[in-house]
């Protein structure tokens, strides 16, 4: 009964350390072209409408363009976990900043 049991234990114990290692991969480099075609996107309409747009227009493609490189250096950057927090939370306050900014402006455009 006893090896039975230290049997379950050791194939418990390789299951785990499976998991550990799978938790510690990288993520894959298509997952990210999404965002760096996001980011070039974000950057040519900046490039190509910087005459026509107004200073909230510029403003929430800035936030934007910051918060989505933000995000892709956490992702690749080998920080300690407070600096990944740290990162998460400006990249988060920079998303959330453009897409208030692009309802003011919406708001400003159409309603007042």
């Amino acid at each position: 009964m006893s090896t039975q049991y230290k049997k379950i234990q050791k194939k418990n114990a390789a299951a785990i350390g499976i998991d550990k290692e799978k938790s510690n991969m990288k993520p894959k480099a298509s997952r990210d072209m999404l965002l760096l075609i996001m980011i070039a996107l974000t950057v040519f309409i900046m490039a190509l409408g910087w005459q026509t747009l107004d200073q909230l227009g510029v403003a929430m493609y800035t936030c934007l363009t910051i918060g989505m490189v933000l995000t892709y250096i956490n992702r690749h950057g080998s920080f300690t976990d407070q600096v990944h927090r740290i990162l998460i939370w400006v990249s988060m306050g920079t998303l959330f900043s453009s897409i208030v900014l692009l309802g003011l402006s919406v708001y400003m455009q159409y309603f007042a």
